[in-house]
C-alpha cells in the first residue's frame, strides 16, 4: 500500500499501485450520503482522476452498500439546487474515470446507491442485495436517473423502476442489467478481489483505450464507429501499446 487518506468519517480512499478504493464508511446510517458526505465522495473521485489508476473499486462498510441521499437533511445556507448539483458532479466523475470502475454491493443499494452501482463499469452484488430507485417514496421525482438509466438498462425497465420506486432482488437486478454478476454473500469479497486481479493482469492501455472508445460510442461522439475503432487500435498498437493511449 503506497498511502491512505481518510476523508472525515463518511468516505475513505486508499491507493495501491494500480488500484484506488473508495469506501463508504458510515455504516451506522447505512452509508446514507449527507451533503458533506457527497462532497467528500466528489473529492475522493477527483483524487482518483488525478492519480489515474487502472482500477477504481467502490465498496462500503457495514451491512448495506448505500441507502442513498439523506432526504431529511436541510444544510444551512445550501439551496436544493446546490445539493442536487452534487449528484451530477459525482455521476460525471464516475462515468469519465479513464480506467475500469468496479462496484461491490451488499445489502441495500437505494437511490443514489443504486446509481453508483449501475454507473460503474462492472458491478458485483451479493445474492441478498436489494437495489432500487426509491425517490418517489420520498416524494421526489428522480429526473437525473430518468436521464441516464434508459441508456444502461433500456426505457421499459427504467420506467418500471423510477415510476414505482420498487426494490428488486440481486437476481432481478442481474436480469435487467443493473449489476454484472451475483455471487453468494460469503463469496462477495473473494469474487471482487479475483475480478480486480484478473483485470490487473491484462494490458492497462487496452483497458483504458476500450473504456475511452466505449464511453464516446455511448455518447454518440463517433461519426463512423467501425472505422474509428480500427484507426484507434492501429494507432495504439503502432505506438507500442502505451499504458495511457493518446486518443
Amino acid at each position: 500500500m503506497n498511502g491512505a487518506d481518510t476523508v472525515d468519517q463518511f468516505v475513505r480512499i486508499d491507493h495501491d499501485d494500480a488500484v484506488s478504493t473508495i469506501t463508504l464508511a458510515n455504516p451506522a446510517r447505512g452509508n446514507m450520503l449527507t451533503y458533506a458526505a457527497m462532497n467528500q465522495l466528489i473529492d475522493a473521485l477527483r483524487a482518483v482522476h488525478e492519480r489515474r489508476p487502472v482500477l477504481l473499486v467502490i465498496r462500503a462498510d457495514g451491512d448495506d452498500f448505500c441507502l442513498g441521499r439523506d432526504q431529511g437533511e436541510k444544510p444551512e445556507g445550501i439551496t436544493k439546487a446546490q445539493s442536487l448539483q452534487l449528484i451530477l458532479v459525482a455521476n460525471d466523475l464516475l462515468r469519465t474515470f479513464e480506467g475500469v470502475s468496479v462496484c461491490v454491493v451488499q445489502g441495500r443499494a437505494l437511490g443514489f446507491g443504486s446509481g453508483l452501482a449501475v454507473q460503474s463499469d462492472i458491478t458485483v452484488a451479493a445474492e441478498s442485495a436489494v437495489l432500487g430507485f426509491d425517490e418517489v417514496a420520498h416524494g421526489l421525482a428522480p429526473l437525473v436517473v430518468a436521464e441516464y438509466l434508459p441508456g444502461l438498462v433500456g426505457p421499459r425497465a427504467t420506467a418500471d423502476l423510477v415510476f414505482t420506486g420498487r426494490l428488486v432482488s440481486a437476481a432481478e437486478a442481474l436480469r435487467i442489467g443493473l449489476v454484472s454478476r451475483v455471487v453468494p454473500d460469503a463469496a462477495l469479497a473473494d469474487e471482487a478481489a479475483a475480478l480486480s486481479e484478473g483485470l490487473l493482469a491484462t494490458e492497462p492501455g487496452a483497458l483504458r483505450l476500450l473504456k475511452s472508445y466505449s464511453t464516446r460510442l455511448r455518447r454518440g461522439e463517433l461519426d463512423d464507429p467501425p472505422a474509428q475503432a480500427v484507426a484507434e487500435l492501429d494507432s495504439w498498437l503502432s505506438a507500442g501499446r502505451p499504458a495511457f493511449p493518446g486518443v
